[in-house]
C-alpha cells in the first residue's frame, strides 16, 4: 500500500493587498501541510502545480520552500510536482522548483508527459506528470493525455498529476478539457488549478482537485465556508483508493457580507456571531458588498469600529440597471465574432490571441506575430 499527501496551489510568495501578514498566511498554510505529511508518515507528496505565486519568486519565498524541503528530506519523504500556469517561466529560464532537486524535489512534465516509478517494499506505483498546458500549448494537451493512458498500462497503482481546468469544475470558457478526455486507467487523478476542493469517487479513476491551501480570491469564500481548506491523504492498495481530507487550521478566516445600505451593520454583527468560533488566532478578513446607493465614507467609518476584523475596501454596487441580453452571446468568442462579423479571418485571429493570452501573454504575442509573418 502507498500513502501520500496531495496538495496544490500553495502560491508561496503571494502578497495579497501588499500585506506582509497575507504573505505569511500562505507560508503558514504550506508549512502546516508539510507538518501533516511528516506526522502522517506518508511515502511521498504530490503537488499539482502553482507551488509559487510567480515564476520568479522572491528570495523569501524560495527560502521558505527550502526550509520545508529540508524537513521532508530529513523525514525521508520525496515530493513529486508539476508546474502550474503561475510556475511556468515566461522566458527561457529554469523553473524555480527544479533548483531543489538535490533535496528530493522531482519536477515532472515540463514540456509534456513525464513518468517515474516510486518503489516501496517490492511494490511500485507509477507517477505521471503533465505540467500546465494552456494558451498556445493547449492543442498539445489531449495528445499528452492519450500518451498518459498508454503509459499506465500494466500498472495496478498509478497517479496522474495535472494542472488544468476541466469542464464541470469551472466555467466552460476557462476549461481546457472534458472529463471524457482524461485517461481512464489510472488509480487517482491529482489535479490542480481550480482552487475549490472537489472529489469524485463514483468511478475509476478517483478524481480530485485538492484545492488551494489559502484563499487567492473572494470567489473562493463560498466553498471555504462550506469545506474549509485542506490537503488530501490518499491511500492506494492494488488500485483501490481511499481519500481522507485533513483541514488546515492555520488558514485565515474570510467572509463575504452581501447586504444593502440599510442593513450592513446588522448583517456584519450576525456574521461575527455565527462564525466567531472559526476565527482562530488570526484576525478574519471581511468583504462587505452593498447593493444600492450608499455613502462610502460613512460605511468606511462604521467599519473602523470593529477592531478585531480586517475589512477590505467596501464594494458598493449601484442600483440594478437592466441590460439587453442577446441570444447566443454566451462567451467572449461570441462577442468577438459579432464585432468582426464581416471579417471572419480577423475574428478567428483575435479569438485565438484572446485564448492564448490568458495562459501566456508573451508566447501569445510571439505566436500572433508568426501568424502575421512579422519578425520581432
Amino acid at each position: 500500500m502507498f500513502k501520500f499527501i496531495h496538495m496544490s496551489d500553495t502560491h508561496l510568495g503571494s502578497r495579497m493587498y501588499m500585506s506582509d501578514e497575507r504573505e505569511q498566511d500562505f507560508y503558514d498554510a504550506f508549512q502546516e501541510a508539510i507538518d501533516i505529511s511528516v506526522r502522517e508518515g506518508v511515502d511521498f507528496i504530490v503537488h499539482s502545480g502553482d507551488l509559487f505565486d510567480t515564476w520568479s519568486p522572491s528570495n523569501l519565498a524560495l527560502s521558505k520552500f527550502r526550509d520545508s524541503a529540508l524537513a521532508i528530506r530529513d523525514a525521508g519523504i520525496p515530493m513529486y510536482l508539476i508546474m502550474g500556469d503561475h510556475d511556468r517561466p515566461k522566458r527561457a529560464d529554469y523553473p524555480a522548483a527544479e533548483i531543489f532537486n538535490f533535496l528530493g524535489i522531482r519536477l515532472l512534465g515540463r514540456e509534456g508527459l513525464e513518468t517515474t516509478i516510486h518503489q516501496k517494499n517490492g511494490e511500485e506505483i507509477l507517477i505521471a506528470g503533465i505540467s500546465n498546458l494552456k494558451g498556445f500549448r493547449r492543442s498539445q494537451l489531449l495528445e499528452e493525455y492519450r500518451k498518459a493512458e498508454n503509459s499506465a498500462s500494466g500498472f495496478s497503482n498509478s497517479i496522474l498529476i495535472s494542472h488544468q481546468a476541466i469542464t464541470g469544475f469551472l466555467y466552460d470558457e476557462a476549461c481546457e478539457a472534458k472529463p471524457s478526455d482524461l485517461p481512464a486507467n489510472y488509480s487517482y487523478l491529482a489535479f490542480g488549478h481550480v482552487h475549490d476542493w472537489a472529489l469524485k469517487t463514483d468511478a475509476r479513476p478517483v478524481f480530485s482537485y485538492a484545492g488551494s491551501t489559502e484563499m487567492k480570491s473572494t470567489r473562493e469564500i463560498r466553498s471555504f465556508i462550506r469545506y474549509g481548506k485542506s490537503v488530501n491523504v490518499v491511500s492506494i492498495d492494488n488500485g483501490s483508493v481511499s481519500v481522507e481530507r485533513i483541514p488546515l487550521k492555520s488558514v485565515r478566516f474570510q467572509y463575504l457580507v452581501a447586504t444593502s445600505p440599510g442593513s450592513y451593520i446588522t448583517d456584519i454583527e450576525e456574521a461575527i456571531s455565527k462564525y466567531s468560533g472559526r476565527f482562530g488566532n488570526k484576525k478574519p478578513i471581511f468583504t462587505v458588498r452593498i447593493s444600492g446607493t450608499a455613502d462610502r465614507d460613512k460605511v468606511i467609518s462604521d467599519l473602523k469600529k470593529y477592531d478585531g476584523i480586517i475589512f477590505r475596501p467596501p464594494e458598493i454596487i449601484p442600483d440594478h440597471v437592466d441590460v439587453e441580453t442577446r441570444p447566443g452571446m454566451e462567451n467572449m468568442s461570441d462577442y468577438i465574432g459579432a464585432y468582426f462579423r464581416d471579417h471572419p479571418e480577423l475574428s478567428e485571429l483575435v479569438t485565438e490571441y484572446y485564448r492564448n493570452a490568458r495562459g501566456d501573454r508573451e508566447a501569445a504575442i510571439k505566436a500572433l506575430l508568426e501568424r502575421l509573418g512579422v519578425s520581432e
